[in-house]
Parts: C-alpha cells; structure tokens; sequence
C-alpha cells in the first residue's frame, strides 16, 4: 500500500511539472489570457482529466504558482529567520539561488515570460513586507527610511541580476552570484545594521564561548 501512495504521488508531482513547464513555454508565445487548457494539455501531451485533477483553470494554475513561490520565500525566512536574513543574507541568498539552478530553464520561462513581470513584482513586493515589519522591530524609527530605501535599491539589483543570470547572460553558478551579490550587499549596507550584525556576532561568539567551557 505504502508503494502505491509513493508511486502516486511521484506521478502527481510529474503531471504538475508538465503541466507548469508546458505552461511556461506558452506564457513565451502569447499573453496568458490567450492560453487554453487545450494549449496547456496538448503542449504537455496529458489528457484534460490530469490538467482538471490539479488545477481549475489556467489562472489557478497561475494563480498556484505564484503562491508556490511565495510560499518557499516565507519558508526561507522563517527557518533562517527574517531578521539574520536582513543583517547578512549569504546564507539566504546561496539557498534561493541554489534552488533556482535546480530547475533553471523552467524558471527562467516564468520570469521572462509575458506575466513574468508581474511575477517578480509580486516576489519583490513580499519579501519588503516581511523586511519592513521586521525592521520596524530592529532600528531606530528615525533610520528607517534611510534602511528601506537601500532595501528597495539592492533588492531592485538582486533582481536584475537573479533575470540575467537565469537567462544565461551571467554564465557562472548559483554559488558564485550569490556571493557577489552577498558582498555587495554587506559593503554598502547601512551603519545601523552593519553594527546590529556586529553585535549578532559578538554575542554568539560570546554563547558560544561559554558553552564551550
């Protein structure tokens, strides 16, 4: 039984790939609302059953999406926690990126797809949610404006570069761009969180020295 429910859900997790991949070879010929399921299920060579046995229509598949990656951008913060991520975001970013090199080229299709503006906005969009209430808990209200407007730039940045790399206009690994991006980021950030990163390390450094005695 147990062989039935693990090959059933390897074979769901197919239909779904298909699905999104043929999808996103359609959002790089036309608008979305000229995609059909047809379309969608001829270009993934499934039955119409598959399709409607995950999705309702072409936009909740989009509409799914969409929620899958915000999803895994919640996820991200919440287990490196959003407020390390702010101070030094290496880790987070070598992750993210990781991530995307798994499944490069379908990525790069939703991206630089028709909607995949939209996409991206929407991405950008959490992620400065989740780090103004963060940082609203983090700096003096009198630096904020000066925190949030080097977010909203470096994180404009990331996503020019995270497009060009996705589309092979950067040839270099996901651990590479990271890093450059993560130096970047760390060089020019603002006094006020260089010194809370400064006091992070210090009183894990210190932690860490008294566990170890």
């Amino acid at each position: 039984m147990a062989a039935i429910k693990k090959s059933s859900h390897k074979n769901a997790a197919r239909s779904r790939l298909l699905i999104k991949t043929a999808f996103a070879e359609l959002l790089n010929e036309k608008d979305i609302n000229k995609i059909t399921v047809t379309d969608i299920v001829d270009r993934a060579n499934i039955s119409r059953g598959t399709f409607y046995a995950h999705y309702l229509d072409v936009y909740d598949l989009y509409a799914a999406i969409q929620t899958n990656m915000i999803e895994a951008i919640d996820d991200l913060l919440e287990k490196l926690g959003t407020r390390n991520v702010i101070l030094d975001p290496t880790e987070a970013m070598t992750r993210a990126l990781l991530f995307l090199e798994s499944n490069k080229d379908y990525y790069c299709l939703f991206v630089t797809s028709s909607n995949g503006q939209q996409l991206q906005n929407r991405i950008i969009s959490r992620l400065e949610d989740n780090f103004t209430a963060e940082l609203k808990e983090m700096v003096p209200p009198e630096c904020l404006s000066d925190v949030m407007c080097y977010l909203s730039f470096i994180l404009g940045g990331i996503q020019t570069v995270t497009v060009h790399w996705l589309e092979n206009r950067l040839p270099v690994s996901a651990g590479v761009v990271a890093k450059h991006l993560s130096d970047v980021y760390i060089k020019i950030r603002p006094a006020v969180i260089k010194q809370l990163d400064d006091e992070n390390k210090k009183l894990a450094s210190s932690q860490k020295a008294d566990s170890d005695e």
